[in-house]
């Protein structure tokens, strides 16, 4: 292999190098950029959060146009997905063809800039990503995935053979997308959100599998053997892998989401109820933060500054950005034309991203054309941005009506740009093949495996797979035994585990499980997989007992839980295991995942464990309650005497009492809520135990109604009675429930009373709950509302209560009411629906008639605002005018005007409880009207119009009453007329529109 300086960027390109400083948010409003902008220009823009970064042109127009993905193939060419069909592709029913491509760029003259184009593929539909494999790419297109290939020389694929099929076609940003190698050999691709049941399309992989259905997941499948299966992951746009294996996804409002739990693993236990296997590393939805420095334009108002088109998702795993970049991931937002970093800490078995950048982002532009919609590591170290460039990047399907035919929606749609960002430090010189890297021998290949630019690694791994696998795994095996370095070694042990599945010790030595680097400790204990025990025999005692690495443990215990039911060795194994780091939720987990024969024997060997070690681990009341209830989920009637003895009996001289006591309620708890979900209860198993089990259970129950009632005690500890409890007769809690839940406690307790009472069949419950009704505030109203929807009788008991006048039916939200008008019982259903459908006021039905011109008569805006702030800036707030007491109006995008004239004439056909009007009476005679904004346990604030606001404690309440109706009062139409409704409408329509900046449709 000859070496000599980087081709990719020695010429002297355009340099956009901003000095952080430069780049405050003081100014506001942000500047006025007239785009579109030249390339040239548009780099002049581009700020970044650090002066040791600058950007340079990788490719723009008219070589690239529309670009939504790229990846780089074995000589460093580029190869470019355009989705020239955005956002609607051909009309149904034209002949016309799709406009879609895939191109392939090279940079013949070394310049760092790809000057010279062909069009490899064209007339695709929806394209959304490419993975270059063996003699040409695959390609994630309109419902399947294909394989291109040129093999006549020519530059054009005159080879297509498909793949799978099956793959949704709906909108065209939701579809299947991002091919990519995983270090096990298999490509994964991203869900896109609307998933599909899959099917080989290639003939000799026909009958390699069934049909494999993703709704909900992500897809991979073996391109050497055609094996498929669906994964875990529901990526919309975007996946990714960094160096130790870890897949990232992300969709609109989560940038930076990790795949902790395969499921493989979760699938070998039925009875296992796993709440989530993706873990969001960064803020997200409403928590997320941005700081565009455009004049952003987000649809909904109430998301500004906030992700809401996340997608690209990367890790960065390159040489060319200074060193603190590395591993760190990043995210595009074209919305807020954007790119964003997150720096990612190890957390348990997954990790906690934290904004890197301050009030800044990594890459930010002030032309609202700047679309960064995909992110690629690079040949040369850097960082690549693919920026689609165009007036209008969402797809009209989210669009409110009145933007769907915008007159910009195609303009740019002949543009596109491929961004770099690397360091302004002079490059350092790059190892490069003076050839294609699939044309070196073996053993130069394998050397790439050792490159400190991730790309070269990736793709010399690929380049192995591509080979008849005899020429390779000896070569393999010797550099695994001499090469010290983790990134390459794990590396080799990837392709060692993918050629020969069939891992010996000759391999994976003793040695390996001890190794100082806990990353090369994981990914040998995954190489090794569920053979561990077998494989190091006595030996693999000591290495759970001394192993300290929490992801390591992870990794240990997916393996150790996938041996058959009754596999002593590894439930031994596991209870040393967990002396440590039982606290990380994904841990108990992944324990949780084991299959035991019988159900309870990895529980009674944990209690004896504990009992003997006279300790028990942070988390172990956790552990125990999870176990429980995976035990409790599978355990027959009467077949759980040894769970309850174990549990029952358990105590050492060493614990505390209170130690003693948190474990059995935690297996109590457990057990009960794994009965109730296939239909049994606790209280039957606990009828058959013996009399000494059995008054310890009579003094759990005692002590938790006890700590109920204890005012001083932690709320984590009642919290935890509270769920104790509600698995015990009614007969013996209900009362102690009840007025936990209608007292002046935390909010928290008194819901978790209500949820617990909901279990109850006690027929008393009802009657009460539905007398406390009116003085409630709206979440403890909804949560009476669940506790009286959760039986039958109950139901009949809230419709009574409607009938007779005492709830309002506007006092039950829509939701609920569903639940009532669709209920099982077609009796109840009906006197629902008749109840529901009766609710509209005569009058108010009269004056919406005599209003409906408004609702098609052209209004003005500007006289709305003028409507607006004379009737209605007392409670809302929109375009910056008034205040916001009841819901926030501003945001109308997918409101129609029919239904604004709705809420505005008759405010109490459909509120939410929160927005009910509240009177309350102190003792010394003062009275409050107004919302309920929040409450304590010591006191209650109400928001009054104009946005004031009264905090009153509870001692000082007399009386609190809901009046069951909006606050917004009725009779609109008595200050309002026909033709100020239509221009009231129009301004709520439309106030964002008013500067001219966001063109409406034509």
């Amino acid at each position: 292999m000859k070496r000599f300086c980087c081709l990719w960027m020695m010429a002297s390109l355009a340099v956009a190098t901003l000095d952080a400083v430069a780049r405050a948010q003081d100014a506001v409003p942000a500047p006025v950029v007239k785009s579109p902008l030249a390339a040239d220009e548009a780099l002049k823009g581009f700020v970044l959060a650090s002066p040791d970064l600058k950007m340079e042109l990788a490719a723009a127009e008219p070589e690239v146009v529309d670009p939504v993905a790229i990846a780089f193939g074995n000589d460093g060419s580029m190869w470019v997905v355009e989705m020239r069909d955005y956002p609607y592709g051909p009309k149904p029913g034209s002949t016309d063809k799709p406009k879609s491509r895939i191109k392939h760029l090279f940079d013949k003259n070394q310049d760092g800039r790809f000057e010279t184009a062909t069009v490899f593929a064209d007339e695709l539909l929806f394209p959304t990503g490419v993975l270059p494999w063996r003699d040409g790419v695959v390609v994630t297109l309109s419902g399947e995935i294909a394989f291109f290939a040129d093999r006549d020389g020519d530059g054009k694929a005159e080879f297509k053979e498909t793949w799978f099929t099956g793959f949704s076609q709906e909108n065209s940003q939701l579809r299947a997308n991002h091919p990519t190698l995983g270090p096990d050999g298999w490509i994964y691709v991203a869900n896109g959100l609307r998933g599909g049941t899959i099917v080989s399309a290639k003939q000799e992989w026909k009958a390699k599998g069934q049909p494999v259905a993703i709704a909900g997941f992500d897809f991979r499948f073996n391109p050497l053997t055609g094996e498929s299966a669906a994964v875990s992951g529901n990526g919309q746009f975007g996946l990714c892998f960094d160096d130790y294996g870890n897949r990232f996804i992300c969709s609109n409002r989560n940038p930076v989401q990790h795949v902790v739990l395969e499921d493989q693993y979760i699938k070998r236990n039925p009875f296992l109820a796993v709440k989530k296997a993706i873990h969001d590393v960064s803020a997200f939805a409403e928590n997320s933060r941005l700081h565009p420095i455009s004049r952003a334009w987000t649809t909904s108002n109430l998301h500004a500054n906030q992700f809401t088109a996340a997608c690209g998702v990367q890790i960065y795993r390159g040489d060319a950005l200074p060193p603190e970049f590395l591993g760190n991931a990043l995210t595009c937002d074209p919305t807020g034309n954007l790119v964003h970093r997150e720096v990612l800490a190890a957390t348990g078995a997954t990790f906690t991203g934290h904004t890197a950048d301050g009030d800044q982002e990594f890459l930010a532009s002030a032309d609202t054309w700047f679309r960064p919609v995909n992110l690629a590591n690079g040949p040369d170290g850097a960082l690549y941005v693919v920026d689609m460039y165009r007036a209008v990047i969402e797809h009209p399907d989210w669009m409110p009506a009145e933007l769907k035919n915008r007159k910009d929606l195609y303009d740019g749609s002949d543009r596109g740009r491929i961004w770099r960002v690397t360091s302004v430090e002079p490059e350092r010189a790059q190892d490069r093949p003076d050839e294609p890297i699939d044309q070196l021998s073996v053993k130069e290949v394998i050397e790439l495996l050792e490159h400190r630019n991730a790309w070269h690694r990736d793709t010399a791994a690929r380049a192995l797979l591509e080979r008849n696998p005899h020429e390779v795994l000896d070569a393999l095996k010797h550099n695994w035994k001499q090469n010290k370095l983790t990134r390459s070694r794990l590396r080799v042990l990837w392709m060692l585990k993918v050629l020969d599945p069939r891992l010996t010790p000759a391999v994976l030595a003793w040695s390996e499980t001890r190794n100082r680097d806990a990353k090369v400790r994981e990914q040998v204990a995954a190489a090794i997989g569920d053979n561990l025990d077998e494989l190091l025999g006595e030996q693999a005692l000591d290495l759970v007992n001394e192993e300290t690495d929490e992801r390591v443990r992870f990794r240990l215990a997916l393996d150790l839980s996938g041996r058959s039911e009754d596999a002593v060795t590894e439930r031994n194994l596991l209870v040393h295991l967990l002396d440590h780091g039982a606290e990380d939720p994904w841990l108990r987990v992944a324990v949780a995942t084991i299959r035991c024969n019988p159900p309870e024997a990895l529980i009674v060997e944990l209690l004896d464990h504990w009992q003997s070690r006279g300790s028990t681990p942070d988390g172990g009341v956790e552990l125990i309650e999870e176990l429980g209830e995976v035990a409790g989920a599978q355990i027959a009637d009467g077949t759980a005497k040894s769970f309850f003895k174990a549990l029952l009996t358990f105590d050492s001289p060493t614990l505390s009492s209170q130690i003693v006591q948190d474990i059995q309620c935690a297996g109590l708890r457990g057990f009960g809520q794994g009965a109730a979900r296939r239909g049994t209860a606790l209280q039957p198993q606990l009828d058959q135990i013996g009399d000494t089990e059995r008054s310890v259970v009579d003094h759990l129950v005692a002590d938790a109604r006890d700590t109920l009632s204890d005012t001083e005690a932690p709320p984590a500890r009642r919290l935890s009675a509270i769920r104790t409890l509600r698995f015990v007769p009614a007969s013996k809690v209900a009362g102690s429930l009840l007025d936990l839940a209608l007292s002046g406690e935390e909010i928290s307790l008194k819901l978790a009373a209500l949820d617990a009472l909901g279990a109850s069949p006690d027929p008393a419950i009802g009657t009460k709950l539905l007398e406390a009704f009116d003085s409630q505030t709206p979440q403890l109203r909804r949560a009476i509302l669940d506790a009286l929807l959760a039986n039958e009788a109950r139901s009949s008991l809230l419709l009574e209560a409607i009938e007779r006048g005492n709830v309002k039916p506007t006092e039950v939200d829509i939701t609920r009411q569903a639940r009532l008008t669709k209920h099982r019982n077609p009796d109840l259903a009906a006197r629902a629906g008749n109840l529901f459908a009766a609710a509209v006021s005569p009058d108010r039905a009269a004056v919406m008639a005599r209003y409906q011109s408004a609702i098609e008569a052209k209004g003005d805006p500007l006289r709305g605002r003028a409507v607006f702030e004379k009737n209605c800036v007392t409670c809302h707030r929109v375009a910056g005018i008034g205040v916001n007491v009841g819901p926030d109006i501003g945001d109308t995008r997918d409101k129609t005007p029919a239904y604004l004239l709705t809420n505005i004439l008759d405010p109490n056909r459909v509120v939410d409880a929160n927005y009910f009007g509240y009177t309350l009476v102190t003792k010394q005679g003062r009275i409050v009207t107004g919302l309920v904004k929040s409450e304590t346990a010591s006191s209650i604030t109400i928001r009054l119009p104009e946005g004031k606001e009264e905090i009153v404690l509870r001692a000082d309440v007399d009386e609190l009453k809901s009046s069951g109706q909006s606050l917004m009062p009725v009779g609109a139409e008595k200050t309002i007329t026909v033709e100020q409704m239509a221009d009231l409408i129009a301004f709520l329509k439309n106030w964002r529109y008013l500067d001219g900046s966001v063109p409406l449709a034509e």
